[in-house]
C-alpha cells in the first residue's frame, strides 16, 4: 500500500532571498531554517516548499534542492514527525519526474504537482490529457503524488471533479490541494473517494471550515506563515468539538477570512513577504520581476491581520505556560 497523506495543517512556505548582491538575490538558508523551525514548533503537521508561495518558478534546480535540504534538516531538528511536501511542477511527464526524483533525493516525502497548461488551448480533450499526465507521473514517481488544482496559475485549467475521483483510485496519488475555492466540487470528491486513501485539502484559510464541513481533512494555507497556531487550533476544534464549540469555530473562521484576504490577496507574494518582515522580522523581498510593496501597503496588511494575530499570541502564550 502506498503511503497516505495524514490530515492536518501544512504550511506553504516562502523562499527567502538575501538582499545582496541585488542582481542575484541568493537563497537565504538561515531565514528558511528559522522559519521552518518556527512553524514546526507551533505544531503544524507538515511543510510545503517549492509551491506557488515558494516562488518555485523563480528558482533553478540547484536552488530548489538547497531549499528542500534546508527544510528537511530544520524539520528533523525540530519536529521529525512533520512531513515535507515539495512542489514539482513541469509541463512534461519527463520533466516532472526529473523534479520529483531530485526532490525525493533532497528529503521530500510527497510531490505536489500542477496539471500541464501551456498547450491547454490546443488539447482536444483536456480531461483525458490531465488524467494521462497524472497517471504516468504517479506510475513512476518514487514518492506519493498530490494533485494541485490552482486555476489561477494554469490558464484557468480547472481539473474536473470526475477526473479527480478517477485519479484518486491510483495507489500513488494520495490527495489534492484545492486552491479553487469550490466547496461544491470538494463535497463531490469527498463523497466519492476513500478518505483513508485520498486526502482532500483546502488551499486557502478563508474556506477552511467550509471545506472541513464537506469532508476535507486539512488545509495548506499561506496565512499560516504568520499564524500557524490559530489554524492548528481551528483544526483541533473542528475535529474534536464540531458540535459543542460551533460558535467558537465560526468566530475563528471569520477572523481568519479577513486576515487571509489581506495577507495574500491584496498584494500577492510581495505583500505576504512584506507582512512577514513586519510581524516576524524576516521575509525580505520577492525575486524579480516581482516588485516590493509600498510602506503604506505593508502597513495596511499588518493592520488588517492584527485581530487574528492577537489570537495567535494568546495561543502561543497558552502553549508556553
Amino acid at each position: 500500500m502506498a503511503k497516505t497523506l495524514p490530515p492536518g495543517i501544512y504550511i506553504p512556505t516562502p523562499t527567502f532571498f538575501q538582499d545582496e548582491p541585488a542582481d542575484e538575490q541568493p537563497v537565504d538558508v538561515d531565514a528558511i531554517t528559522r522559519h521552518v523551525k518556527f512553524l514546526c514548533s507551533a505544531g503544524v503537521h507538515g511543510i510545503v516548499c517549492m509551491g506557488s508561495t515558494g516562488e518555485a518558478v523563480h528558482l533553478n534546480e540547484e536552488e530548489r534542492q538547497l531549499v528542500l535540504r534546508t527544510a528537511r534538516k530544520a524539520i528533523d531538528d525540530t519536529s521529525p514527525k512533520a512531513k515535507l511536501i515539495a512542489g514539482c511542477s513541469q509541463e512534461s511527464v519527463r520533466g516532472t519526474l526529473h523534479l520529483i526524483e531530485q526532490a525525493a533525493n533532497s528529503g521530500a516525502e510527497y510531490a505536489m504537482v500542477l496539471p500541464p497548461s501551456y498547450f491547454l488551448a490546443w488539447a482536444s480533450c483536456r480531461s483525458d490529457v490531465i488524467y494521462s499526465f497524472y497517471t504516468k507521473v504517479a506510475d513512476k514517481s518514487p514518492i506519493p503524488v498530490i494533485i494541485y488544482n490552482f486555476p489561477g496559475v494554469t490558464q484557468q485549467m480547472d481539473t474536473t471533479q470526475e477526473t479527480i475521483v478517477k485519479l484518486a483510485t491510483h495507489p500513488n496519488i494520495v490527495g489534492i490541494k484545492c486552491t479553487d475555492g469550490n466547496v461544491g466540487k470538494a463535497a463531490y470528491v469527498c463523497a466519492n473517494t476513500d478518505p483513508a486513501q485520498f486526502t482532500v485539502m483546502s488551499g486557502s484559510a478563508d474556506a477552511f471550515v467550509p471545506f472541513l464541513s464537506v469532508g476535507a481533512q486539512g488545509c495548506i494555507p499561506g496565512f499560516g506563515n504568520v499564524a500557524p497556531r490559530i489554524l492548528c487550533e481551528l483544526f483541533h476544534l473542528y475535529t474534536n468539538h464540531a458540535t459543542d464549540k460551533w460558535k467558537e469555530i465560526q468566530s475563528l473562521q471569520a477572523k481568519i477570512v479577513a486576515a487571509d484576504h489581506a495577507f495574500f490577496r491584496w498584494n500577492g507574494i510581495s505583500g505576504l513577504k512584506a507582512a512577514m518582515q513586519s510581524i516576524l522580522g524576516y521575509g525580505g523581498l520577492p525575486r524579480t520581476p516581482l516588485l516590493p510593496t509600498t510602506s503604506e501597503q505593508q502597513q495596511n496588511i499588518v493592520e488588517a491581520v492584527e485581530p487574528a494575530l492577537e489570537i495567535e499570541r494568546q495561543l502561543a502564550s497558552k502553549s508556553s505556560s
